[in-house]
C-alpha cells in the first residue's frame, strides 16, 4: 500500500488535500486513481487509511477510513560521530528503519566530513519511515560537540560502542548509543562519554563500517 506523510491525518470521516509532492508522485508517478486506499502518517506516530476521493488538475482529496496508533517503545537516541556522505546517509536510513527516535550528529575528533547536511538527512528519514511502515519520523539535529551532545540526552541510559567490550545493552529506560566514525572514537572521547555515566557496549565480534554499526545499536537498544 503507498504511503505518504501529511502534516496532520486528521478524524475518520474528515476530508484532507495531499501536499503537493505527495499528490504529485501519486498522480504523475504512481497513476494512482479515484477509489484508491492509501495510508497517510503524520511523523508523530499516528497513521490513517485513506480512500482517494477526488483528483481534480493535481490536486488530490482523501477521505479518512480509520486512525491508528503507533504503540509508545523504548525512545532511543542516535549519537553519531559524522562520517562520510554515503555512508551517513545509509546511517540515518538504517538507523530509521530499525526504529530510532532521535539522530544527534556529533563532530568528533576523527570525523572527516564535514557541514551541516540536516536537511538531506531530515528527508532521508521521512523517505525511510515512510517505506518501512513507521507512523512516526525521527528527529534529527544540526550536528554539534560531543559536550553539547551529553548535556542533550541528560536523564537517558547512556551506550558507547566500544570494541573489546562483551556487554549487551540492557534495560528499559529510554537510551542514547554513541557510535563513533570511521577510525571509532578517540581515547578522549571514550574517556569524556565513559565518565558520564555510559556503559561500554558489544555490537557483536566483527569489526563493522560505521553506518551499519549505527543500526546495529539501535536495534539492540531497542530490544
Amino acid at each position: 500500500m503507498r504511503r505518504f506523510q501529511v502534516a496532520d491525518v486528521g478524524d475518520v470521516g474528515a476530508s484532507i488535500v495531499l501536499p503537493s509532492d505527495a499528490a504529485h508522485h501519486l498522480v504523475r508517478v504512481l497513476r494512482g486513481k479515484a477509489g484508491q486506499t492509501i495510508e497517510l502518517f503524520d511523523g508523530d506516530g499516528h497513521t490513517a487509511l485513506a480512500t482517494v476521493n477526488d483528483i481534480d488538475d493535481g490536486v488530490v482529496t482523501v477521505v479518512i477510513n480509520e486512525i491508528r496508533t503507533t504503540p509508545t517503545t523504548r525512545s532511543v537516541t542516535l549519537v553519531l560521530a559524522v562520517i562520510k556522505g554515503p555512508a551517513m546517509d545509509a546511517a540515518v536510513r538504517m538507523a530509521t528503519e530499525a526504529g530510532v527516535a532521535r539522530i544527534l550528529p556529533v563532530l568528533s575528533s576523527r570525523s572527516v566530513a564535514k557541514g551541516d547536511r540536516t536537511e538531506r538527512w531530515a528527508r532521508i528519514a521521512t523517505s525511510a519511515a515512510q517505506q518501512s511502515g513507521r507512523g512516526d519520523t525521527p528527529t534529527i539535529a544540526a550536528p554539534t560537540t560531543l559536550t553539547q551532545a551529553l548535556l542533550l540526552v541528560d536523564g537517558a541510559t547512556l551506550y558507547i560502542a566500544v570494541p573489546g567490550s562483551t556487554e549487551p545493552v540492557s534495560g528499559t529506560n529510554d537510551a542514547a548509543v554513541f557510535v563513533g566514525p570511521e577510525g571509532g572514537w578517540t581515547p578522549a572521547e571514550v574517556s569524556q562519554v565513559l565518565a558520564a555515566g555510559a556503559h561500554p557496549i558489544s555490537l557483536g565480534p566483527w569489526v563493522l563500517r560505521a553506518d551499519t554499526a549505527a543500526a546495529i545499536a539501535v536495534a539492540q537498544a531497542l530490544q
